[in-house]
């Protein structure tokens, strides 16, 4: 009896890409010189073996006869040994179910939506930007859950949070131990934040920025970076008429403010949640006047073409809230970039420190009011702000017309 011995291996991997044989088939065609090496890429000959090996060919072939393609009579048969076997019906159901998948998305049936979100829908601006973005993508993150896979490196986002906490941290100290930041001395900025720095460094959650050599040296370089960038908040300040207000400020249930909450025309609520990172309140004789300050860990910016499609309402719905709740006039909505950009060390040292203070400066929306952006940086005459992005014209003394504002 004459008896047959095959040897298989893959020529592309799942993605398509080209696959080497092993070494071990070069080492056997010596051995066997008169070996014979066919492909099945182009035409598959019919090997009849074990059943899962079979049943991956049926699927194959079942394709080809949906599309129109003659297959052999012996796979009519193996269909029905399958279908008849308790073990493999199932399987096959679904499978032949699969082969007539078109992947054209179903819209969810208002029942699983309510399972998904809830009879009244709790969420933040963030949150709706991304579903005004993407639907789809909001719900395989917020439905669904769905998480990207953790990888234990040293991310931006890892170090841009971890900024976010220590200046969060930093006003709370000046707020309890009141001191003033018009008159505190650049070296017990310094004290304070290497403290914070160093107690957030043992927590738990922060245990990767000192895991390896690699990363405490990376972490060195960012205590220098966050105090580079607290000396370029505490300016934005002091050289301004405005003060803190409130800093992590958050919209919620028992928080400093009630959810914004928004009736639709169904009945149900959307009730909308929410941090911001800080308010700056000033005022003069005619009133009291309010801004936000979002801190970015990347260059922002505000786009009015982004805001009128609702990709980026947060810092506009908070600014509207707030204004109403304390009764204030909106001045501005800005970002705060906390990140150095890199210098060219061929520049001296006074150009190097110019543009230091440019990456530093903050961008957003303005009111359009020359008294109110004078009270955002008191050193301005004419020309550029060093803190807001504003041009003040030397003869008319208006601000100039490519600016961005808001009314």
């Amino acid at each position: 009896m004459k008896k047959n011995c095959g040897l298989s291996y893959i020529s592309s991997n799942s993605l398509g890409e080209a696959e080497k044989p092993s070494t071990l088939l070069i080492k056997i065609k010596k051995i066997f010189p008169k070996l014979k090496e066919e492909s099945d890429v182009v035409t598959r000959k019919i090997s009849i073996s074990r059943k899962e090996a079979v049943f991956d060919d049926l699927l194959m072939n079942i394709r080809d006869y949906k599309d129109g393609k003659n297959i052999d009579d012996i796979w009519f048969e193996i269909y029905k040994i399958f279908e008849e076997d308790k073990s493999w019906n199932e399987k096959l159901k679904n499978a032949v179910r699969g082969l007539s998948f078109t992947n054209m998305p179903e819209k969810i049936s208002k029942e699983n939506i309510q399972k998904l979100y809830g009879e009244n829908l709790k969420t933040s601006v963030s949150r709706l930007e991304s579903y005004q973005k993407c639907p789809f993508s909001f719900y395989l993150k917020y439905g669904l859950k769905l998480k990207d896979k953790e990888s234990f490196k040293l991310e931006a986002l890892d170090t841009g949070n971890f900024m976010h906490e220590v200046i969060d941290a930093f006003f709370e100290e000046i707020e309890i131990r009141e001191l003033n930041l018009r008159e505190i001395e650049e070296e017990e900025v310094r004290k304070i934040i290497e403290k914070i720095i160093d107690e957030k460094l043992n927590l738990p959650q922060n245990h990767i920025f000192i895991s390896s050599a690699k990363f405490k040296n990376q972490t060195i370089r960012l205590k220098k970076l966050i105090l580079k960038a607290m000396k370029y908040i505490i300016l934005s300040i002091t050289e301004s008429d405005f003060d803190v207000f409130g800093h992590e400020v958050e919209f919620g249930e028992n928080k400093k403010y009630p959810p914004i909450e928004i009736e639709l025309e169904n009945g149900k609520k959307v009730q909308i949640i929410g941090k911001i990172d800080r308010i700056d309140i000033a005022k003069d004789e005619e009133g009291r006047y309010l801004r936000i300050i979002d801190y970015k860990s990347s260059g922002y910016d505000i786009n009015l073409n982004d805001v009128a499609h609702g990709m980026q309402l947060q810092l506009l719905t908070y600014l509207d809230a707030t204004c109403k709740i304390e009764d204030l006039k909106p001045a501005a909505v800005l970002y705060f970039n906390i990140m150095e950009k890199n210098q060219d060390k061929r520049k001296t040292k006074e150009e190097i420190e110019e543009a230091i203070k440019k990456s530093f400066k903050m961008n957003g929306l303005l009111v359009g009011d020359i008294k109110i952006i004078k009270m955002m940086d008191k050193n301005l005459e004419t020309g550029d702000s060093s803190k807001v992005p504003v041009y003040i014209k030397s003869k008319r003394r208006n601000i100039r017309k490519k600016v961005k504002y808001c009314k």
